[in-house]
């Protein structure tokens, strides 16, 4: 009897090393079913989508169709044509939102109806509730007004704009740098937000003597001088700054491939 039950301890042993390996076996087996249908991550995966939907701040500068004698339109702007070589860069489609209302196309970045808009000037609102590129050019924010009758300034400096009208381009970076220069020199800047008006048509406004006074980009006033020479912005209401493309928070990825884009581009 005593023989019978040391012949049955090794036997169950066996049974459960078998059963613990079996165990294993299927253990692994569910870990990597689960590893495979997961797919990849998202940082490995940095473009999950094949179309990018990118907005483009209509202006001189930015994006603009030109009609030729022909009747034919050609389309130019630094951001149309860097926008359009991404396209072949990243090797996906580059779908093109012309905008005028630069608010209403942060509220379209932040719920991700828009991939990327460009472009703005870079300031401390945009660092803080976006992604910004690396710097695409320079420009600085300058006061567009007309000589008055006498041949004279309105506002020879921002002093002058003490008790004054401007009117701006709705949600332009101006309005802020407006703000801030009443504080700074203690005086009252009425400020009227246009909302369905480009720059460009901003300073059509000012020429034909509709208003007084517009804040512009300066690539935009020189553009615009051309056409309408009896337009001055001698008198600059910002710093140079950087103008920047900006993309929704969480894209760092589709950031990182821009950025590196932008530098190859721009920096050959």
């Amino acid at each position: 009897m005593k023989d019978q039950m040391t012949g049955k301890k090794p036997r169950n042993m066996q049974i459960a090393v078998y059963a613990l390996l079996l165990v294993l076996v299927l253990i692994a087996m569910f870990g990597l079913r689960y590893m495979v249908n997961r797919g990849p991550s998202t940082e490995e995966s940095p473009i999950q989508e094949d179309t990018i939907h990118a907005a483009i701040v209509y202006g001189p500068d930015s994006y603009r169709v030109l009609t030729s004698e022909d009747g034919n339109d050609s389309i130019t702007g630094i951001n149309y044509h860097l926008l359009a070589d991404l396209q072949d860069s990243l090797g996906v489609k580059v779908v093109l939102h012309p905008v005028i209302d630069r608010q209403s196309a942060l509220n379209k970045i932040t719920t991700g109806e828009y991939d990327i808009l460009a472009s703005l000037p870079a300031d401390n609102y945009l660092k803080k509730n976006f992604l910004t590129t690396e710097e695409v050019y320079l420009d600085r924010m300058v006061l567009l007004q007309k000589r008055n009758p006498n041949g004279t300034l309105y506002a020879r400096s921002a002093l002058d704009l003490d008790g004054d009208t401007i009117h701006l381009e709705k949600g332009s970076s101006a309005k802020r740098r407006i703000e801030n220069l009443q504080k700074e020199i203690g005086g009252r800047i009425t400020i009227i937000e246009e909302p369905d008006l480009s720059e460009e048509y901003l300073a059509i406004k000012v020429a034909n003597g509709v208003w007084k006074y517009t804040v512009v980009n300066e690539k935009t006033a020189q553009q615009m001088k051309d056409q309408y020479p009896d337009l001055v912005f001698s008198t600059p209401v910002s710093f140079t700054q950087f103008q920047v493309w900006v993309l929704p928070q969480g894209r760092d990825s589709l950031l990182n491939l821009i950025n590196v884009y932008l530098k190859q581009r721009l920096n050959p």
